[in-house]
């Protein structure tokens, strides 16, 4: 009995930790149920008195938002094709093999993360202004690659250092070639690395808001992120 006592604090934590996490979006679903005439009210209602899902029929049915799905998915998905593409070659070579260098490299791409999107957004806005590039989903994918490769190598190569040389080391004696060792023997062994930082990659891309909104400036070209503020007012 004593022992299920002292274990009470440590659920009542969890309960409230649980509670204060997840809050936010249930207040945000409970919104989107609640008919416009009852959204302002004086007393505040938990639960909708009259759920209607009216709001999201209206949303989906513009057509400035079903392009920003459209291009969400086409920008999220290729930043995270892209950055496991290079990420999972970059993590071969900087987790496989040994060269002079090598941790300033990895440290020098970290730091990178460092620096606040808004810092460089004046330098990548001239860029893609000169290379003509505005207001095209290309700028997007370009621009969020700049802060999507640094932790998607970054990871990989961890995934790609934990794994044994001695499989490696058999496939070059059976005549396998580097290449071969990556993509048959390597790549198969990180595939829950590759699941976790493309899960991460994709979300960042999907909830960027600041290159999308700085860099596309008509509703064909915006992602969902942009999308919905349109709808604010």
């Amino acid at each position: 009995m004593g022992r299920l006592v002292r274990k009470v604090p440590f659920w009542v934590l969890i309960a409230v930790i649980f509670v204060y996490a997840l809050f936010p979006f249930y207040w945000a679903i409970r919104s989107s149920l609640t008919p416009d005439t009852d959204q302002f009210t004086r007393h505040v209602k938990y639960f909708p008195a009259h759920p209607t899902l009216a709001n999201f029929r209206e949303v989906l049915s513009t057509s400035d938002f079903q392009h920003a799905l459209v291009n969400s998915t086409i920008v999220a998905g290729s930043v995270t094709l892209l950055s496991l593409l290079v990420g999972s070659l970059a993590g071969f070579a900087l987790g496989r093999f040994r060269f002079r260098g090598r941790s300033a490299v990895l440290y020098l791409m970290l730091s990178m993360t460092i620096f606040p999107q808004i810092a460089i957004l004046g330098a990548l806005y001239t860029l893609i202004s000169r290379y003509h590039l505005y207001n095209s989903l290309k700028a997007l994918i370009l621009s969020y690659l700049i802060f999507t490769l640094p932790f998607t190598i970054w990871v990989l190569t961890s995934f790609m250092r934990g794994l044994p040389r001695d499989l490696e080391e058999a496939a070059y004696v059976d005549g396998a070639t580097p290449l071969q060792v990556f993509y048959k023997v390597l790549l198969p062994l990180i595939a829950p690395g590759l699941v976790t930082t493309g899960l991460l990659a994709f979300i960042a891309a999907w909830n960027e808001f600041l290159y999308a909104l700085s860099f596309t400036n008509t509703p064909d070209k915006h992602t969902v992120p942009v999308a919905i503020t349109q709808f604010v007012g």
